[in-house]
């Protein structure tokens, strides 16, 4: 997957997404993601890895996944793989498993209906998350 999405700020009122003009919205951007960095300057590259793993893979099979699959695919002990999975959900950045168990949305996708949509580079469309 591809994901050179197009960069731009939206804001919902109502039913309606209105775009919100990048000098604007520059500032709120620069605060989002000065908090996302440091976030991510929170993970090891093995969890950085996971996370990818489990961004692509979703956006493959448009399923949820589970621990046990990640570590299987990726050759990882599946106490490695659950104790990186709590720990990006514990972030409230990375994912979110809603029944607990399987992983159903993973930054920036989201396989249920949020409201929101991205397209990547190849024109795929995906809830955003």
């Amino acid at each position: 997957m591809n994901t050179n999405l197009k960069r731009r700020m939206l804001m919902g009122i109502g039913k309606f997404m209105v775009p919100i003009p990048r000098l604007i919205a520059s500032k709120g951007l620069e605060k989002g993601v000065s908090g996302a960095r440091a976030k991510a300057d929170l993970l090891s590259p093995e969890e950085r890895k996971i996370h990818h793993f489990i961004v692509s893979r979703m956006a493959e099979t448009k399923n949820p996944l589970t621990a046990e699959q990640v570590g299987k695919k990726l050759d990882l002990p599946i106490d490695r793989v659950e104790t990186t999975i709590d720990k990006l959900e514990e972030l409230k950045t990375f994912l979110y498993r809603s029944d607990g168990k399987e992983i159903d949305w993973a930054y920036p996708l989201s396989l249920e209906d949020t409201g929101h949509q991205m397209t990547d580079s190849t024109g795929e469309r995906f809830f955003a998350a």
